[in-house]
């Protein structure tokens, strides 16, 4: 026989109680050894006649009301006297369901599954599921063997052992070529099945197809080696074992082994990806200015993204050896950084002892912390982090970096200095500005100043333009500051020398025409003077004492109305 399956059927805890109110209508030929149903004999065997016997104990049995119309007890198989008949039932009612998948000709075998888990470098297990699709397979003959064996033949040739022991057979038993023996159990534990008919046989066996379950199977060898193979491809996707062409030392701290393998993966990504974005870096720096403020300078160099090439693993670089190390170009074609070292932080942070080294090199060092991850990596998200993302990544070293800061100090130490000499030549120049003006007379510095307000006004009310008016205003302020200096700061008071404002109005009287009004004569400013109200009604009296210093020339009329005022 060939490496035919075993079919196990398995018996349940409950037959034994139903078996003496139930009839046997199954029972197998003496001769033939295929399973007899009673209904099926004839008149010439009734009785003791129907050759045939028990399935399970090979006790001959008589066929009660064989091939009779009507009857008291239904027809079936019975024991001799006295026999035991503890499992006969159940063991009848497997004969009949076999009888009846060769009638119907066909086997729905359920999947296969088989799970494999391996260790990983880490310690961590991996477990993966594989499993051969359900299949309907049809039935080519059933050969009664024995008491307690059949060999069904499928109709590609392969044959299933039938052992109708009703327990699970050996799952480690092997076939004579060595290999595991398929094994199906077919779970028929009713008794009842042993006085069904061929047609409710079939119905059941058609509506109850999860009753077939594997214990072994032609491909459980390969399944088991696909499983152990996926197994193994899951590890190798979480960085869990080691990749083909890497030899680590024998004895190695699982998670240093584990940190190697991904020190290997990034240099395997970069090599193949060739670029790499690179997080910005910032230099802000601050110094004293004057008067107790503070001067800020920044300098960024934006994030970008770098195309890499020769790139290489462990390549010393003095005292250091960086994990791995690259040449790395901007998008213009310029270089950035030759080279460009990569540290992969998994488990060990960068120390300051390590971080004294890398400054030491003067080389541009970037850090790929994956432990800022959350945890295990796999390889899509691995190869995201080395290239796309920034958040991992923080600068090391840049060489650019003291380079821009001592840059930027110098820049505000040069503001500050150029700040501080431009206000001591201004102070140079205010004292020898205010010696001049003091060495001039009040007087002189006074008609300067009335002149440069009239001119003011006048270019004012004549509609100048703004820069006719702007140097103006500029004269007005240069005289009042020398004004200042001789004790009068209040000549630049805007109550003064403004639109309509009191030295407009006393030099229209003193005058006597608008001076900063668009007025054709004096009386017209005087009837602007008499309209002040609210706050400025205190200045009256300023007009009124320049009308009498400098009488303004009125008409007799204009006169008397001014008085009256």
């Amino acid at each position: 026989m060939s490496d035919a399956p075993n079919l196990v059927v398995t018996d349940g805890a409950g037959a034994r109680q139903a078996l003496a109110d139930l009839v046997m209508a199954w029972a197998r030929d003496a001769e033939t050894g295929e399973p007899r149903y009673i209904l099926e004999l004839d008149a010439a065997h009734r009785g003791a006649k129907c050759g045939c016997e028990c399935p399970s104990c090979g006790k001959p049995l008589t066929a009660v009301n064989a091939a009779k119309s009507e009857f008291l007890r239904r027809p079936h198989f019975r024991h001799p006297e006295g026999a035991q008949r503890d499992e006969c039932l159940v063991l009848a009612a497997r004969a009949a369901a076999l009888r009846q998948l060769q009638e119907d000709g066909w086997l729905d075998l359920p999947r296969r599954r088989m799970s494999a888990r391996v260790a990983g470098l880490s310690g961590q297990f991996h477990e993966a599921w594989v499993e051969e699709a359900p299949v309907r397979i049809r039935i080519s003959q059933v050969d009664y063997r024995d008491r307690a064996t059949a060999v069904i033949t499928l109709d590609d040739g392969r044959q299933v052992q039938v052992e109708l022991t009703g327990t699970p057979g050996d799952p480690a038993k092997l076939s004579p070529s060595g290999q595991p023996v398929p094994t199906i159990y077919l779970a028929i534990d009713d008794p009842q099945l042993a006085a069904l008919a061929p047609e409710e046989l079939r119905r059941r066996a058609r509506l109850q197809p999860n009753e077939l379950c594997w214990h072994a199977h032609w491909n459980d060898v390969e399944l088991l080696a696909q499983a152990e193979a996926a197994a193994r491809a899951r590890a190798h996707f979480y960085f869990d074992d080691i990749p083909d062409g890497l030899e680590l030392p024998e004895g190695l701290d699982p998670a240093l082994r584990r940190e190697t393998v991904l020190h290997h993966e990034v240099k395997r990504i970069l090599a193949e990806v060739g670029r790499l974005t690179v997080p910005e870096v910032t230099v802000e720096v601050e110094v004293p200015g004057l008067d107790g403020q503070t001067l800020h300078g920044r300098w960024v160099e934006e994030e970008e993204e770098l195309r890499l090439v020769n790139v290489q693993l462990e390549t010393g670089y003095g005292r250091l050896v960086p994990d791995i190390t690259a040449e790395a170009f901007g998008d213009d074609g310029h270089a950035r950084h030759l080279p460009l070292l990569i540290e992969v932080t998994v488990t060990n942070p960068v120390d300051e002892e390590r971080l004294g080294r890398i400054r030491a090199t003067g080389e541009a060092t970037l850090e790929i912390d994956l432990s800022l991850a959350g945890g295990r990596v796999n390889r899509d998200e691995l190869k995201h982090l080395v290239v796309d993302e920034v958040a991992t990544k923080r600068w090391l070293f840049h060489p650019n970096l003291e380079w821009q800061r001592s840059a930027l100090l110098g820049r505000l130490a040069k503001q500050v200095a150029d700040e501080q000499a431009e206000r001591e030549s201004r102070e140079r120049w205010l004292a020898e500005r205010r010696t001049q003006v003091l060495a001039t007379p009040v007087s002189e510095v006074g008609a300067e100043y009335l002149d440069a307000v009239m001119r003011m006004l006048d270019i004012r009310a004549a509609g100048g333009d703004a820069d006719a008016v702007r140097a103006a205003r500029e004269r007005v302020a240069d005289a009042a500051d020398k004004l200042g200096m001789h004790g009068y700061p209040e000549a630049a008071d805007e109550n003064l020398v403004g639109h309509g404002a009191i030295l407009s109005r006393v030099l229209s009287i003193m005058l006597g025409r608008p001076v900063g009004y668009r007025f054709d004569n004096l009386m017209g400013v005087l009837n602007a003077i008499r309209q002040t109200s609210g706050s400025r009604l205190s200045t009256l009296s300023i007009y009124f004492i320049a009308a009498k210093a400098y009488p303004p020339p009125l008409s007799a009329e204009q006169r008397a109305w001014f008085d009256a005022w």
